[in-house]
């Protein structure tokens, strides 16, 4: 864009020219790097800037990018860096060639992380949980799965994040190696643990345990045994398992044991039948169905692709901010109508 001999940039172009992310050149805006210009067209929509001014910023400039590795970023998100180099990938996080150790790698800025995890905030925490750290695939072992030997009536296997696999035994604390329980202790597993089918219905149940408790231990027995790994997923923190998983139906539920998962529960619905020693964990999303017009579902795909959010998303967001705003009218009509009786009192 050009009026009286000079020449104004958008953002993009600002960007373009820099090589790095409009939201960089937001953050250089913030950051008092790089200065705006009034519009003196009146009507373009966004703002610009000098073509002095951008070669100023690209002087004071590193020639290097500036940015988080792959692993930093990974650390960022609390995810690994395989999951950061697929955002990327797909266009998802923007990204630039730098140079550390004479290795061309891609750096990302931490304002772009921050705009990405705010956007994708959804997809980030299924990504992170679905890495189930807690589960070997291979081997068809998990962390709290019950093993046992002639000599050693149960065991442990545990993980401390990402590292080795080791066996403790409850009551006494002793711990030893994978290699050490399998080979020299004869340790084998009470039950096999399958990957199976994930549900694709919506929402969790969210299960809190204690991370060393003998009914925690009952839970992960019950839950391996009775549930697909692929519809659960765990966190350790701190000194708790946090547990998210889909709807699921167990069997031979104690009444001590059906206790103990009701007041561990978070999130969700949780019914027992005595009688049937039969329990139900649901989360209580539900599946709607509703017929809208094309207008409707063109208007839902746009906000979508402007927020990096589904259809269904944006719809459940509206929805949900509705019924917020309905109740908060409502308690507040509740309150007046309280603070009326008080006065005629």
């Amino acid at each position: 864009m050009q009026t009286n001999q000079e020449k104004y940039y958008s953002t993009k172009e600002v960007a373009e020219m820099i090589g790095r992310s409009v939201s960089t050149v937001h953050a250089y805006v913030q950051e008092g790097k790089l200065k705006a210009v009034e519009d003196p067209w009146g009507g373009h929509q966004g703002i610009l800037f000098s073509k002095n001014e951008i070669e100023q910023l690209m002087e004071i400039m590193p020639k290097t990018p500036e940015g988080l590795t792959l692993n930093q970023a990974a650390e960022y998100l609390q995810t690994n860096r395989n999951f950061i180099a697929t955002y990327i990938k797909e266009g998802l996080l923007p990204a630039s060639e730098g140079q550390i150790r004479g290795r061309i790698i891609p750096l990302i800025q931490e304002s772009d992380l921050k705009e990405f995890s705010e956007l994708h905030e959804k997809k980030i925490w299924e990504d992170r949980l679905s890495q189930r750290q807690y589960y070997n695939k291979k081997a068809k072992e998990a962390v709290y799965q019950r093993f046992s030997s002639p000599s050693i009536p149960e065991a442990r296997l545990m993980r401390k994040g990402l590292g080795d696999w080791y066996f403790i035994v409850p009551g006494t604390d002793d711990t030893f190696s994978y290699i050490e329980g399998i080979y020299t202790h004869r340790l084998t597993p009470d039950y096999s643990i399958e990957m199976g089918k994930r549900s694709t219905k919506p929402g969790y149940a969210v299960l809190n345990l204690p991370a060393v408790y003998s009914l925690t231990y009952q839970v992960m027995d019950l839950l391996y045994q009775q549930l697909p790994v692929a519809n659960m997923y765990m966190e350790r923190l701190k000194d708790r398992w946090v547990i998210h998983m889909k709807d699921a139906r167990l069997n031979s539920v104690s009444v001590e044991l059906a206790d103990f998962i009701k007041r561990s529960a978070k999130q969700g619905r949780v019914r027992y039948v005595p009688e049937y020693e039969a329990l139900s964990i649901e989360s209580e999303e539900e599946l709607l169905s509703v017929s809208l017009s094309v207008d409707i579902k063109g208007w839902l795909r746009k906000k979508g692709e402007q927020t990096g959010k589904s259809m269904q998303d944006i719809a459940a967001e509206i929805l949900e901010e509705m019924y917020k705003r309905e109740q908060d009218q409502s308690g507040d009509h509740i309150n007046h109508f309280q603070e009326f009786n008080q006065n005629r009192n």
